[in-house]
Formats: C-alpha cells, structure tokens, sequence
C-alpha cells in the first residue's frame, strides 16, 4: 500500500484482473445456460461500477485509506476493526468462487478434484507474493489470450450476430427478470466495486490522480467490450448444439474451449484459468491486509495470513452454491451492514459513534439470519429479502437511537 508506482495502464490491468475473475467468466458462462445474455448482469453492473469508482478515484488517492480506515476515524477503533471484519466476510465468498471455479477448469481439463483444488490454493498463494507491476503486464497478456479464445469460440459457433446484438439482448432479458432479485444484485456489485478494498488497493497505488481515474475508466471500458463474450459464446454454443453432454453449466465456459479449440484447447483453458486466478490473487491481498488491521502479523509470520484466508476460502468453495450466488449471498450481508452508514457518512451526517456499530452489527445479523433461512426452505422467503431487512433493521437501531432520549424528554 506504501509504494504509489503503478500507471494508468497498470491500474486498468489490475482493476480489470481483478474483476475478470472466475465470477465474471465461468459465472458469466453459468447464468447465461439458465438465463441467456442477462448472465450477462455481473459483468455489465461491474463496468458501470468501475466509472462510479472513476468518479471516486482521485479523492480516494489523496485520503489513501481503505474504507475501514475512513470509517475508523469518524467513529473509532472499534467500528474500523468490525468494517474490516465484515470485508473478510464478503471476500471470502469472492475468494471462494475463484477457487470453485478455478477447480472446475481443471476438471475439465481432466484433473481430480482433490488434485485441483491443491493446485488452485499453491497457485494463489505464490501468486500473491508477486510484485504488482509484474503482475498487472502477466494479467493483461492472460486476458488478451483469454479474450482472443473466446472470440475464437464465438465464430466457430457462428455467434458474432449474438454478440452483436448483445446489449438488446441483454435490456429484454433483465426486463424479464424478477426485477426484486435484479435490484438486489445490482446493489451488491455495483456497491463492492466502489468500496470494496480489492479495487481500492490499486487505486491508492497509483502515481498520480490522473492515472488513479483513467485506470478506472479504462477499465470500465474493457469491461463494457468483453463483458457480453463469455455469456455470448455460451448462448451461440447452445444455438450450435456444442452445450451437448454438458452437466455442469459452471463449466460451460471450459467445455467450449476443450470443444471448439482443438490442439489448443488445453492452452486456451490454462491461458483463461491463469486470468481468473489474478482476481483470486487481488482478493487474497486485499484480505491479508485487512486481517492485519485487525491484528498486525510479525515479519516472520507475514505468509501465515495469506494460507489462511487461503484455507478459508477453500472450504466455502464446497458450499455448493452457483459461483455468482456465493458472492451476492455474502456481498448482501456486507451491504447490509455498512450500506445505510455509508450513505449517510457520504451526505455529511454523522452517526453516534456508539450508535454505528450496533447498526452495523443488527444490519449483519438480521441480513445473515434471512439468508440463512432462505437457504434452508423456511418459511419459503424470497432470495432478494436479506438485504431490505438488514437495512431495515440498520435504520431501526438509528431510529430508536435518536427516539428513545427524545422520549424521556418528553416523559421528563
């Protein structure tokens, strides 16, 4: 975080390694088997998040704090460990979808799950010891390659009219969509991707302001480009009966390629599955300093965080959940729990500072005890409601902050 070194060029690259991750690819590629081109919505939300946080990037470079700093100093110790608390929870679910998508790439490919997922954890964890500008020039190579892959996938199927017409498409699909569940997950992107510290390490990182937002806003724009490949290519495959056999829709992605891509079809899933580790990698880093903030580690322990956010994310990749619904369900808890705070700290009003972390606390737990019963079948709740009621619950505890001592006032 010391070192401001990085150019806008840079900047773009990490931010986009860290966006077009397994979540944005095989996630993608998932949504679009049951969805068509609005699987396209992860993708498309997170571009239009990166120009929000373009907009942010300069005031972010000059404060060069993290949100649970931000939060720290208005209201303490305290509030600035728990947000930093809460931030592990919801890249745990992101760290963990690379890795579930990361295994199933290789099992594809033909490796035993076991296997894979040993080979996922040791590439993370030597990958995230990589320096930032090496790693920002090996990722922009991978996603051209991936990229190039998927263009190729898309003509073998004689999909580049789906392409095309994607944004169409994609606008009649959303439209209809449960628009509930819709807004739900374009609040729990699009709200990480302007607070989330995975994006915000790099921002900081950079040079000057100037590269801090152009790298944001070129990174939105490769995004916006490639966003529509991945579901696309699944869509024209399907169209081209290449999806036959598939069991897996998170591996329809790497299916397409072993399919389509002939001699090089290994090399286009190992070119893809090294893209989608760089966000893995970013969320890895940005963990490892989060768990620092909450307890400083000793120089000699210094790669004991990393195998265990590692280890951690490892055993949430066995929940079962598709890729994109293990982020959104711990992105909602995350959300929940800051999202009404955070609004009011960026309109200038101030919350008690004992007052913030019980709403913190009420809107993770209310969140997490829905989600968990939604989970579960009970009471047949709806998948989008976890989120309005920890908000809720937030603004009660806000509500009842400020009434209760008006009412012995009144009583007085």
């Amino acid at each position: 975080m010391a070192q401001r070194n990085l150019g806008a060029v840079h900047v773009a690259a990490l931010l986009v390694s860290a966006s077009y991750g397994v979540a944005f690819l095989l996630g993608s590629g998932e949504m679009a088997v049951h969805a068509g081109m609005a699987g396209s919505l992860y993708a498309i939300v997170t571009a239009l998040g990166m120009l929000a946080l373009a907009l942010a990037a300069p005031t972010l470079w000059r404060g060069r704090e993290l949100i649970w700093d931000v939060f720290g100093e208005c209201y303490g110790p305290a509030v600035r460990k728990l947000v930093a608390l809460l931030s592990l929870v919801w890249m745990s679910g992101v760290l963990a979808a690379q890795i579930h998508g990361g295994i199933a790439v290789l099992v594809a490919a033909g490796l035993p799950a076991t296997h894979a997922l040993a080979v996922i954890a040791a590439a993370l964890l030597v990958m995230s010891s990589v320096e930032l500008g090496m790693a920002a020039m090996l990722f922009a190579f991978c996603l051209l390659g991936t990229n190039i892959a998927l263009l190729h996938a898309l003509i073998q199927s004689n999909g580049l009219s789906v392409y095309l017409h994607a944004w169409p498409s994609f606008v009649h699909g959303i439209g209809n969509a449960p628009p509930a569940e819709t807004v739900v997950t374009i609040a729990a992107i699009g709200f990480l991707v302007v607070t989330g510290s995975d994006y915000q390490q790099f921002v900081i990182a950079a040079r000057r302001p100037r590269d801090a937002w152009l790298g944001c806003a070129l990174a939105s724009v490769f995004l916006m480009v490639t966003g529509f490949l991945p579901a696309a290519t699944v869509v024209a495959a399907f169209h081209a009966g290449r999806l036959f056999g598939l069991t897996d829709a998170a591996s329809a992605v790497p299916w397409i390629m072993l399919q389509t891509g002939g001699g090089m079809g290994l090399f286009c899933i190992g070119v893809i599955l090294l893209a989608a580790l760089g966000s893995g990698t970013a969320v890895t880093r940005a963990m490892a300093c989060a768990l620092e903030g909450l307890r400083p580690v000793a120089g000699r322990h210094r790669h004991a965080p990393r195998i265990l956010i590692i280890a951690m994310g490892c055993a949430i990749a066995s929940d079962g959940q598709a890729i994109v619904s293990t982020i959104i369900s711990l992105n909602v808890v995350y959300v929940a729990a800051i999202g009404l705070l955070f609004v009011l700290h960026e309109t200038g009003r101030q919350v008690a500072p004992r007052c913030a972390p019980v709403m913190m606390l009420s809107g993770a737990v209310s969140s997490l005890l829905v989600s968990a019963m939604s989970l579960s079948g009970v009471g047949n709740l709806p998948a989008w409601l976890p989120l309005p009621t920890g908000i809720v619950a937030s603004a009660c505890v806000l509500i009842g902050w400020h009434f209760v001592p008006l009412l012995r006032r009144v009583r007085s």
